[in-house]
Formats: structure tokens, sequence, C-alpha cells
């Protein structure tokens, strides 16, 4: 498994407006630098400007044949099941589920979304009540999504179960699980919302789907790199996982700051390597669980 020549790590939000003019917290921070250059970041208001900004950076390091790793911070799938629950027929799931969220998402350039009501029809097909999503602000609550977890899990319809957690976030239980909508720590809007534009990226985007990849789905962890010269891997990321050292009033902006160094000193050390490699233990049908539909979070083991 070759090196990577650069990285890139993005701390997406939710927003249903630009954030502020002046760079700020819990908003679009892009954390990124060579393997062994300096570290940047780099503020956005909107994910439309944030988008665009990756794309053409992504674009211009390939044209240079470089190997790129991107790391975003929210959740790549859901939860085993999903796809069944859906009647969502192609596989593999998480694929299928992408494409389903890139065709009912709407998300405009000054942020504005429809999340919430995504979220509502996802339960109506999947349980005819509220849940497995769940969160929404008050005053925003209907028949099929509700302001608060009114429900249990496992969610079941006559094709699937649905559990409240992936198998990666069994390991790190601080870590939200993504049917939660609303809220402090709420990545499942964040999902909702990132998923289309990763969907664009690596599989419509006529001048990135042939080089830019999902880690560790597409990949097979490291099984089925690309062969190519120059591509990008993008995998989910966890920022809140490391220690962000210096102090900083933005914490968004010291943890894509952090993760950078981490994996840069992680390369630097070789041990980057096994770490996409995956969790050795992994059973044969935990394995199918996290590259059929659930994938993983770079970094945990």
């Amino acid at each position: 498994m070759p090196d990577f020549d650069y990285f890139i790590a993005v701390d997406w939000s939710s927003r249903n407006k630009p954030s502020p003019v002046r760079p700020s917290r819990n908003a679009i921070w892009v954390g990124e630098g060579a393997a062994n250059g300096r570290v940047y970041t780099r503020y956005f208001r909107t994910r439309h400007a944030c988008i665009d900004y990756v794309k053409q950076k992504l674009q211009r390091l390939l044209q240079q044949e470089m190997r790129v790793l991107v790391g975003w911070d929210f959740c790549f799938g859901y939860p085993k099941g999903l796809g069944k629950a859906l009647k969502r027929k192609k596989k593999p799931a998480w694929k299928s589920i992408w494409k389903l969220l890139d065709r009912l998402i709407l998300d405009d350039e000054d942020n504005t979304n429809n999340r919430f009501t995504v979220g509502a029809e996802l339960n109506r097909r999947i349980s005819l009540g509220s849940g497995p999503f769940w969160g929404v602000p008050v005053g925003q609550s209907g028949i099929f999504l509700g302001s608060k977890k009114d429900f249990t899990y496992p969610v079941r319809n006559k094709r699937a179960v649905l559990a409240e957690r992936r198998l990666v976030e069994t390991r790190l239980p601080k870590m939200q699980p993504g049917w939660k909508l609303a809220y402090s720590g709420s990545v499942g809007s964040q999902s909702l919302l990132g998923i289309p534009r990763l969907y664009d990226i690596c599989f419509r985007d006529e001048a990135l789907c042939k080089s830019n990849f999902v880690w560790p789905m597409q990949t097979a962890f490291t099984d089925k790199l690309p062969r190519q010269k120059a591509y990008a891997l993008h995998a989910e990321i966890y920022p809140s996982m490391l220690p962000t050292g210096k102090p900083d009033k933005i914490a968004d902006r010291a943890q894509v700051r952090a993760y950078i160094k981490w994996l840069q000193a992680e390369q630097g050390a070789g041990r980057l390597r096994a770490l996409l490699a995956g969790p050795a233990e992994l059973t044969k049908a935990d394995r199918k669980k996290v590259l059929k539909h659930e994938g993983w979070v770079l970094g945990v083991v």
C-alpha cells in the first residue's frame, strides 16, 4: 500500500443558514496539509462553498498525480438492515441508501435544507411511526418524526430489525448514532446532508468519480485499493477521539488541525497502513456487515 501525499479533514455542519461571516465554532472547518508539510485550516459559511473548494482542490491534487486521504466527520452508513427496511433491492445496501438520500435531500447554496422532512419520510417508510430517526427542534415535530426518542430500539418492520448503533459505535460509545437528527452531537443531520455531497464526488462528478473511492466499502479496507497512481480515498472520521493539544477558542478548528497532524504522524511512524487495513479480529460476518452496510471509522481499533 503506497503512502499518501496529501491529507484533508472536514468538520461538517448541518446549519440551516450560512454561518457567521467571522470564523466561528459549530461551523464547517477544513484542515489540510502535505504528508510532511505545514497544516492549514479554512473556514466555510456554507456546505456548498466547502464542497466547491474540496472538489477544486482534489482536481488539482489528482492532476499532480498525488494520492489523497480525505476524512469526513459524519456517518457513512447505518446499522445493517436499513436497506431491507426501505425496500432497497440493489446491492450493496450502503450505496443504494446513498443514492436514495441523494434523490431525497435538498440542500441549497444558503444552507436551507429539508433534512427533517427526509427523516420523517424515512420513518414513515420504515415504521409508520417515530423511529428509527428522531430529534427535531421544538415545535417542528410531527407524526413521523418526534422531538424526543419516544420509542425503543431495535426498531422492527416486516423486512428488518434496526439496532441503535453500528458495530463501530459499540467500540466507541461516546459516538452518537446516525439516527439522532437534533441537539448536541446530532451527527444524523450531518450525515443526511453529507452523504449526497460525497455521492456526487465519488459516483456522479465526471471529473472526479473515476479516481475517488469510499473507504472501507469500495476498497474492502485495503484489500482492493485502486491501482492507479493518483486517487483520493474518502474515510469517515471522528475528530473528537483525539486530543487537540494547544487550546483554541474554536474547537472545530483545533480538531481538524489536530487530525491532520495525527494522520501525518501515523503515516510517518508506519501505523496508518494498519489502521486502514481495519481490525484484524473482525469475524467474517462482522466484516461483511461493515463492508456491505455500516462502514467504519478511521482510527477505531
